[in-house]
């Protein structure tokens, strides 16, 4: 049987971004970001390719073309529901005056905060990798240390299991936590260019950090979507020397659904990444799956249904999708019907019900 495409289970999206001076629509539906306000879109993308103006939405739709397999925004994205990341759209506007260090990390520190309430732990981290992503060198696509922060997955959390590279991202998180005055603090242009991997353009590379802030800066909905787009496009290839770097970013999704199904600590879930578009599967000593997983299962909010433990989507048509789900670790698994029950592109995590076992 045919898989389903991987935006099945996931509905429609919509939300206004700034366009000059007028609020316009964007609204991603079938895993495709339109502007239906634009209705000659296409060729004002083409128009700006050849160096012409180009509305703000416009550059949106180019913005999300260029990171549909940007292993950065699997970095910096939502790992849950709960995993809440506020970024207001004045941070990518006020990075796009310039690598001004302090002063572009100052936006997300006001966005990601409550008057009068404590900061939380993952509010920090994530202002922390944002902020990183405004500061940090570059590195070439699909290399081992892909994207900021990515020291913490390198080869060495490879070569000890997946298991390592969750604990040595924690290691990261406290490192930076405790130094994030000398890890943020601003770095003069020149000496970032001096660095190895550093791209030809620093101008560019500051400008395509904008554009992945700006996308973030849609909202939830649009963050999971995006993840989504890039686990899919990821599923066919060959992980290369991407591997840690998506091994990382599958146990960072999967652990914790599974450490809340079994009722056990994140640290005891072993995690490895399968190649291909490949089901979640039990092994003998953990868990395997590709990032098809990620971006049909995940992505929708469907890998805990009411205590069952969603391996693949079989079927879906939006709001309801057929699932292949586990009740129990040493059971088979079973084909469930489920629906979610609240409006798609909401800014809630998306409630599924089982409606025929």
């Amino acid at each position: 049987m045919t898989a389903p495409a991987w935006w099945a289970a996931l509905g429609p999206a919509e939300t206004t971004a700034a366009c000059g001076e007028q609020q316009h629509r964007l609204r991603w539906e079938a895993g495709r970001l339109t502007a239906p306000d634009h209705p000659e879109a296409e060729g004002e993308l083409v128009l700006g390719a050849l160096g012409g103006e180009q509305p703000d939405c416009i550059r949106l739709l180019g913005a999300w073309g260029e990171h549909s397999d940007d292993l950065d925004v699997l970095m910096l994205g939502p790992r849950s529901a709960a995993d809440t990341l506020t970024v207001g759209p004045e941070a990518a506007g006020q990075l796009r005056l310039g690598p001004q260090g302090w002063v572009a990390y100052s936006p997300l520190t006001r966005a990601g905060l409550i008057p009068g309430m404590p900061p939380t732990w993952g509010g920090l981290w994530h202002r922390t990798l944002l902020s990183l992503a405004m500061n940090s060198r570059p590195l070439p696509r699909g290399s081992a240390a892909y994207g900021p922060g990515a020291a913490a997955y390198g080869p060495g959390a490879a070569a000890h299991g997946p298991g390592a590279a969750v604990r040595a991202a924690r290691v990261a998180r406290r490192r930076i936590a405790l130094g994030a005055v000398s890890a943020l603090s601003p770095v003069p242009l020149a000496a970032r260019a001096r660095r190895p991997g550093m791209g030809q353009n620093p101008d560019r590379e500051h400008a395509r950090r904008a554009e992945l802030i700006a996308l973030l800066a849609l909202g939830p909905a649009f963050q999971f979507r995006l993840c989504a787009t890039v686990a899919a496009a990821w599923a066919d290839r060959d992980p290369g020397t991407a591997r840690p770097a998506l091994t990382a970013a599958l146990a960072g999704r999967l652990a914790p659904a599974i450490s809340a199904w079994l009722h056990v600590s994140p640290d005891e879930v072993r995690v490895s990444l399968a190649d291909g578009p490949c089901a979640l599967a039990r092994e003998r000593d953990g868990w395997q799956a590709g990032m098809r997983w990620v971006a049909s299962v995940w992505g929708p909010g469907l890998a805990l249904v009411e205590g069952n433990l969603v391996v693949d989507v079989t079927r879906g048509q939006y709001p309801e999708a057929e699932v292949l789900a586990l009740a129990e670790p040493a059971g088979e698994p079973a084909v469930l019907t489920v629906r979610c029950e609240n409006a798609a592109g909401s800014a809630q995590a998306p409630r599924w019900r089982i409606i025929r076992p």
